[in-house]
């Protein structure tokens, strides 16, 4: 089996390289400090429900760091991405930016692949410390919501090597804590890792993996993104200009992120299937309970003082989802519409179901076609608007005034019946084996006529500097 390009594999137990907020939890942390987004919870908390419930209160403000969790000897961090200004401001850029950073980094891993291929190191922060034996009960990892099936990690990034290529392909899943050694897991259909285990079931073969918690923004980001399989660490490279380093793991030959907070090793066991779930899923319901899929854990290592990372279902999923599926469906359309202006999955929609896409409107017909592009770009999404130029996709009350008065439903209407759905979301109706799914998908022409004329002329004011004017009680 061939392998990834990799830099030689050095020993190095600290990287010459300045830790950087997208690729170091630990640096990203400092960061958001320093800028007065980040919120610290002494008191103590009690993993189980309390911990989320306090998280609940803030979601959609500032990161939380609960410094001390009952029965736990490290800290956990939530809300990395509770609002889209954190991470505008990790990557130094405007919120709305991010996509647009993500869709650039897409296209040009290409060009300069081998330069930016990760170097694999011998020793590196994710494994200063070896635990001497596999305790998952040591994590302090949370039950969320009241009738959680357990305690998950669902933030952690799991690295699989493709058995076609030898290639680490990166995603994230989420994963109940079974036992001390034991997770039983879901793979959402569609996803690469589901067809690696396929792979390795027919041969009756474990499928090895690392489970790494608390990467950087950079790394955990990308491996949301929907079909890009292998090159998804070197999109990563491409967001911070600069290869992300891996680690060589302990038991298995999969590699880890150099700089995670925890990584687990571990092997999914082929036919095994446990129950699991229910767990407060995305959209705002519990994920069904069922059989699936199960890892035994062979190591576990972690930095000398780690922070857990884990994410509460909400708003941070949306924008997590909804940063990389604007970036991907952005950069799919651009490349055929030229007249695609941005993309945005709002939170309403769960991050993954609805859509909005902004348009130059240049010609008649445009409005379906970008419809139908949109479906294929991303199938999870149930819903697509289209809007012209002079409505802000990211204001929800002017979306909906272009609905209103430029959205007839005997011409603007575009349904789909029978499409694939996403599983996750009970309005989907799911086949008799409840692997997949359908749903009828509709799409909203909200665009002006092309020669709708002067009917359709926006009402515009002057733009003026109130500093310029003395204004008071």
């Amino acid at each position: 089996m061939t392998r990834a390009p990799t830099s030689a594999s050095r020993r190095s137990p600290k990287s010459a390289r300045t830790p950087h907020p997208l690729i170091d939890l630990g640096a990203c942390i400092e960061h958001l400090g320093k800028t007065g987004q980040l919120l610290r919870v002494r008191s103590e908390v009690d993993p189980r429900h309390e911990l989320a419930g306090v998280a609940r209160r803030f979601e959609g403000g500032k990161c939380l760091l609960f410094e001390r969790v009952k029965g736990h000897d490290w800290p956990v961090l939530v809300g990395l991405l509770w609002n889209r200004a954190l991470a505008g401001s990790l990557f130094g850029i405007a919120k709305e930016e991010v996509p647009f950073r993500i869709a650039a980094a897409i296209g040009p891993w290409r060009d300069n692949r081998e330069a930016m291929a990760p170097a694999l190191l011998e020793q590196a922060p994710a494994n200063e410390v070896v635990e001497p034996e596999v305790d998952l009960g040591r994590l302090p990892a949370p039950v969320h919501a009241l009738l959680d099936g357990g305690r998950y990690l669902d933030s952690s990034v799991v690295i699989a090597r493709n058995p076609a290529t030898g290639a680490p392909n990166s995603s994230v899943h989420r994963m109940m804590i079974t036992g001390k050694d034991r997770m039983t897991f879901l793979i959402d259909p569609g996803r690469h890792l589901g067809e690696f285990v396929e792979a390795a079931e027919r041969r009756g073969e474990v499928l090895p993996v690392t489970i790494n918690n608390g990467v950087g923004l950079a790394p955990w980001i990308v491996s949301t993104l929907p079909r890009l399989g292998d090159f998804k660490p070197y999109i990563a490279h491409h967001l911070v200009g600069r290869s992300i380093d891996f680690v060589r793991a302990q038991t298995v030959d999969v590699p880890a992120y150099a700089d995670a907070q925890f990584v687990i090793e571990a092997e999914i066991l082929p036919g095994v299937r446990e129950i699991e779930a229910p767990f407060a899923e995305v959209t705002g319901y519990y994920g069904q309970q069922a059989k699936r899929w199960v890892m035994r854990v062979k190591a576990i290592t972690r930095r000398r003082a780690p922070v857990f990372h884990t994410v509460l279902s909400g708003q941070e999923v949306w924008n997590a989802v909804g940063f990389t599926a604007e970036a991907a469906i952005f950069a799919a359309l651009k490349a055929r519409i030229p007249e695609v202006r941005a993309v945005h999955l709002p939170p309403g929609g769960c991050g993954f179901y609805a859509a909005v896409v902004q348009v130059e409107n240049t010609r008649p017909g445009l409005g379906p076609e970008v419809i139908r592009r949109t479906f294929a770009a991303f199938r999870s999404l149930q819903r697509v608007v289209v809007v012209d130029t002079d409505v802000d996709l990211f204001d929800a009350v002017d979306v909906e005034w272009a609905m209103t008065t430029r959205f007839d439903p005997d011409t603007d209407l575009v349904v789909l019946p029978k499409q694939e759905g996403h599983i996750l979301n009970p309005v989907v109706k799911l086949d008799p084996d409840g692997k997949g799914g359908t749903i009828t998908k509709i799409g909203i022409d909200a665009m002006a006529p092309f020669d709708g004329g002067f009917p359709f002329q926006r009402v515009r004011f002057q733009e003026v500097d109130l500093s310029r004017y003395d204004i008071g009680p």
